[in-house]
């Protein structure tokens, strides 16, 4: 009787384990985009990053973690300004390789949104962002996760000097996120 008893708690434990997603790089993305003054806006994405998700369907909350190489970025101002952009003046990505976005609170809801109550990480600064994020089951071991949110960049450091000035070069920085998770437990 006991043996049947600890079968019973190690199957129950296991029903109501967390499930853990892990993001598919090959199709996802991390895109930005800073409006600047009389010129075209700088258009970039993020080339490698990592992350997982692990959700608690009943209870309709989870966790999430990101990490982004910074030194893999790609801008429509490459040609002219990739070093500058990697440099002390934008990212710093020799003394500030990694960004972060991890959640402290995640949010599901019925209806295919979520919340994603975050700190964004960038050049050992960090911030609180509430994340609006929608989602869609691709079966049962997928699912795209695509949230919008805003920053301003001088909150980060992300341009000092002449580049801190926000009149050419804006301080909203608007990030779009599309994550393909897939199921790996």
């Amino acid at each position: 009787m006991i043996k049947y008893f600890f079968l019973f708690l190690f199957f129950c434990t296991n029903c109501f384990a967390l499930e853990k997603w892990i993001v598919n790089n090959k199709n996802s993305s991390i895109n930005f985009s800073i409006p600047v003054l009389l010129g075209e806006n700088v258009k970039g994405n993020f080339k490698r990053f990592d992350g997982f998700i692990e959700v608690d369907r009943k209870n309709f909350e989870g966790v999430a973690n990101v990490i982004i190489d910074i030194d893999s970025i790609f801008t429509n101002y490459d040609l002219d300004y990739s070093d500058l952009i990697r440099s002390d003046v934008f990212f710093s990505t020799l003394q500030f390789p990694k960004a972060s976005i991890k959640t402290k609170d995640f949010i599901i809801n019925e209806d295919r949104t979520a919340y994603a109550f975050a700190t964004v990480n960038i050049k050992g600064n960090a911030k609180d962002f509430k994340i609006p994020l929608s989602y869609d089951l691709q079966g049962k071991k997928t699912v795209i996760a695509k949230g919008t949110f805003v920053f301003k960049r001088t909150d980060f450091g992300i341009g000092t000097g002449i580049w801190s000035n926000t009149f050419i070069l804006k301080d909203d920085v608007t990030v779009n996120v599309s994550l393909t998770l897939d199921l790996v437990k």
